[in-house]
């Protein structure tokens, strides 16, 4: 149905639409942020003095207009309850109440009571006739955004004005059987109750009801999306072949740690399990991913003579998996090329030849290898780096290519309950360990003018042959700041503090040219830059052993996994190791999470309250889009997502590939999870 049945002005539509609300049922799938408990009107005597919203009501004695000192109007209204207890409102600005207001008459007043001065005041609160306080009194009332100038009480009385349009909506796509036996709300019960709640429960229900079905599609998403990929059988059911593991290992100059030895196996016996392998191998920074990937590369090369892709979401990491991969490989005579955005049309050409006719045995690149015109010769075996910046449609183009096996990596430790959520149809590998002689890395907050005072110690770590990463603050794409402009602002206060090493300061950021960020690491590397000042295109896979001191400028502005992720750049050989957590805010909850860096180096717990006190965007990067709604508490909820997992599978196993269920088909299509 047209929003023009909300019976409103033109701009009113508008605004709705500009915030994605194009019909009449995206109206009502805008719920309340909050509720109000309306239903209990109390004498002044009653109240509570705790910032949450009351309710009273009384008679009004008595209103004048007086100025504050900076000259504001301000309206004072004094009523008396029926226990004759005085009460004020004081209200700023709006001078029409000085009007609506009638000395003599019983009004109601929804507001949030303070103490000042002894008396009990009411700022700005919301004042309706008695008589007409039915609507906004006696039952809890639903609170929305505002939307660019739509009052949230505007929003509330459209919606109570269109609630006989629910049920001609909303028709319910779950069977009888599943709701019964999960205990939920048919579809139009929960969104009437999540607008017009009668109590608490009705709210909890209701939302029970629309989280169970989201949290229901998500499930959907990896069991249809896993038995579709493992459809396609790999051809090979055979015993695994030890001996070349073996190989590979004893050309290492170190001894793989224990989870990188179970998580070769696991992803080894998948290989020759005869169907596609669907692995997400995760694992904190630094704990040796790469060469667990790197292994099974190994093996698939030597036992099948297939063709390996390993991609990753920047170029500079591609070409760090570029060079770290032919430092393992190329001795075994294995052929590894590189393809990014970056690379000469000329050369592009031939790689892209070299893959079709098989004489590319490993590419590594960016997205730029899944492209189009890009031809595998035999492409087996996918890693994929970050695996939250490839979309399910990135994964899916892979199908072309026969299903080949996929290994997705993540530097991000994914809470257990994330993990069921949006990567419930891969098998999990877990790395939680870091190789023999890493030290803890020393982590502190400052503030940002107490860097002038370990400069000296800097200096003396630098002069031992030691180097330092200074990372500057994460750039909101809101704040319309340049980030180019903020790393050279920066690269220029750094060459000021530290005068006497100016010139071995060195400056990196994205918008460098491929051929500028590989001078820039080079330098690094080699000793000849003894500072790296950088944006957050450091945060992964860049490894510089010798560089021991990490100061992150504004970490405030980062979540703890991007924090974490970063600090993991230090630490990487047998050297103590610093991370220097900068800020100016003086806010406490600010203050105590970042406190969390310093207290743990455990990635799991961190992202762990990353996700209760940020949300799983700070964790995922991204979410799918659809579902960015989802609080954080139903995430955080193992048991629930493992009751809509079983759930789904029920719901698979009763209706194979949701025959009988085509509203609920339909939905899924028309929200892109079907693909």
């Amino acid at each position: 149905m047209d929003l023009k049945e909300l019976k409103t002005s033109t701009r009113y539509i508008n605004i709705l639409k500009q915030n994605d609300i194009n019909n009449l049922k995206d109206f009502f799938l805008f719920f309340p942020r909050d509720y109000e408990d309306r239903t209990q009107i109390n004498n002044l005597s009653q109240l509570k003095i705790d910032g949450t919203t009351q309710t009273t009501k009384g008679e009004i004695i008595g209103k004048n207009m007086t100025k504050t000192p900076r000259g504001k109007k301000l309206i004072d209204i004094k009523f008396k309850d029926e226990d004759e207890v005085v009460g004020n409102i004081n209200i700023l600005h709006n001078t029409y109440y000085l009007k609506f207001i009638q000395v003599g008459k019983v009004y109601t007043i929804i507001g949030k009571p303070k103490i000042q001065a002894g008396k009990i005041i009411f700022w700005n609160p919301q004042i309706v006739e008695s008589e007409n306080a039915r609507s906004q009194t006696g039952r809890i009332f639903p609170l929305y955004s505002e939307l660019m100038g739509i009052k949230p009480n505007r929003f509330a009385k459209k919606m109570r004005e269109n609630k006989e349009n629910i049920k001609k909506l909303f028709e319910e796509n779950l069977p009888d059987w599943l709701l019964e036996k999960y205990g939920l709300y048919n579809i139009q019960e929960a969104i009437e109750k999540i607008h017009f709640p009668q109590n608490h429960e009705h709210i909890k229900k209701a939302k029970y009801r629309i989280y169970f079905e989201k949290m229901l599609k998500l499930q959907l998403i990896s069991i249809i999306g896993r038995r579709k990929y493992k459809e396609n059988s790999k051809n090979s059911q055979d015993q695994p072949s030890w001996e070349i593991v073996k190989e590979f290992t004893k050309n290492l100059d170190f001894e793989l740690t224990k989870p990188q030895k179970i998580a070769i196996k696991e992803g080894i016996e998948d290989i020759e399990s005869g169907k596609p392998m669907m692995r997400l191998l995760q694992g904190d920074v630094g704990s040796g991913k790469t060469i667990v990937a790197a292994c099974i590369g190994y093996y698939v090369w030597k036992k099948f003579g297939k063709q390996i892709a390993f991609l990753a979401p920047t170029e500079v990491l591609a070409h760090q998996h570029f060079l770290n991969l032919n430092k393992i490989l190329l001795p075994f005579g294995v052929k590894i090329q590189l393809l990014v955005g970056a690379t000469t049309q000329k050369n592009k050409t031939k790689i892209k030849q070299d893959i079709q006719n098989g004489n590319t045995n490993i590419a590594v690149g960016t997205t730029a290898l899944i492209q189009e015109d890009i031809q595998f010769f035999d492409l087996f075996y996918v890693v994929i780096d970050e695996q939250h910046k490839f979309g399910v449609k990135q994964r899916g183009y892979l199908k072309k290519f026969g299903n080949p096996h996929i290994l997705q990596m993540t530097a991000t430790p994914i809470p257990r309950s994330l993990t069921l959520a949006f990567f419930g149809e891969f098998d999990v590998s877990t790395i939680n360990e870091l190789p023999k002689g890493r030290k803890p890395i020393y982590t502190k907050i400052m503030k940002e003018e107490e860097l002038k005072k370990i400069k000296p110690w800097i200096i003396s770590k630098i002069q031992q042959g030691q180097q330092v990463y200074i990372v500057t603050p994460l750039i909101e794409e809101s704040e319309n700041l340049d980030e180019i402009a903020s790393a050279t602002e920066e690269f220029e206060e750094t060459k000021n503090l530290f005068n006497e090493i100016k010139n071995e300061i060195g400056l990196l950021h994205g918008k460098l040219k491929n051929k500028e960020k590989d001078e820039v690491m080079k330098d690094f590397k080699e000793g000849k830059t003894k500072i790296l000042v950088t944006t957050t295109v450091i945060e992964v896979g860049v490894d510089v052993p010798q560089a021991t001191i990490m100061i992150i400028k504004s970490s405030d502005r980062f979540g703890l996994s991007q924090l974490h992720q970063l600090r993991g750049r230090v630490g990487r050989s047998d050297i103590q190791s610093y991370c220097f957590l900068t800020t100016t805010s003086k806010s406490s909850n600010t203050i105590q999470r970042l406190k969390s860096m310093e207290k743990y180096s455990d990635g799991f717990k961190l992202s762990q309250i990353d996700l209760e006190t940020r949300g799983s965007g700070e964790i995922m990067g991204t979410r799918q889009s659809g579902y960015a709604d989802i609080p954080e508490k139903i995430l955080t909820n193992t048991k629930f997502i493992e009751k809509t997992q079983k759930a789904a599978q029920e719901l698979i196993e009763k209706n194979p590939d949701l025959k009988g269920l085509e509203i609920f088909k339909k939905q899924l299509k028309d929200e892109n999870i079907l693909i």
